[in-house]
């Protein structure tokens, strides 16, 4: 006993204090819309940083262009539709987004009252998005609802999308005050509007820059 306790003393002495311990394996899986696929092919998408700063296993089934929900068979076998992508598994985190394609191509960025009240309500108890997290949390996972960064914060496709996305964020951090295994990150903290390289070329994503960004706020909330 007293060897085994010297010995084990000589090792706590010499290890290296600035090293972490390794982190537990985990299951993440993200569904959402082109925020987080893009720099998917580069592994530099914001649920790739998510995966390496939290040491958890990806599967990223995010599509560019997916809505909450979406009417065309075409584009749901392609996984437009985010209700559509989620995969049944033993995943311990669940990274969600989605919304903003929806307010652009059912409504234009305008009178899109009707499209957010179907998505969430107003408190964030109903809607199609709850009635997903509803699901993703009877799989036994926790969720990260992720809201978008300031629609407004650069002249693109999605500029005039600001106030709808503004509400919809409200209404996703609702969701989540609801419930202890749901959590609201909002993107809009890592995206400088007036620093070029937290954004991609068109604008609208964000560079491998500011998906590091978004990614090292949402490991900090797991």
């Amino acid at each position: 006993m007293l060897l085994a306790g010297l010995l084990a003393a000589l090792v706590g002495a010499c290890a290296d204090p600035d090293v972490a311990p390794p982190l537990p394996a985990g299951q993440l899986l993200a569904i959402g819309d082109s925020v987080l696929a893009w720099n998917r092919f580069r592994g530099r998408s914001v649920p790739d940083v998510v995966a390496r700063q939290t040491g958890m296993q990806l599967s990223n089934l995010s599509v560019s262009g997916a809505r909450i929900s979406h009417s065309s068979p075409q584009a749901r076998a392609k996984g437009g539709d985010i209700r559509e992508q989620f995969m049944p598994g033993a995943w311990d985190w669940v990274l969600l987004n989605g919304g903003a394609n929806d307010f652009l191509f059912e409504c234009g960025c305008r009178r899109c009252e009707a499209t957010l009240d179907r998505m969430i309500s107003a408190k964030g108890a109903r809607g199609e998005i709850p009635v997903l997290v509803k699901q993703l949390r009877s799989a036994g996972a926790q969720i990260v609802l992720l809201g978008y960064y300031d629609a407004n914060a650069r002249a693109n496709l999605f500029s005039r999308c600001g106030e709808t996305v503004g509400r919809l964020n409200q209404r996703l951090a609702r969701l989540a005050a609801r419930h202890g295994d749901v959590h609201f990150v909002s993107a809009a903290p890592a995206m400088d509007p007036a620093n070029p390289r937290h954004w991609a070329v068109d604008r609208v994503h964000p560079s491998a820059v500011g998906a590091a960004r978004i990614g090292q706020l949402i490991a900090g909330k797991i």
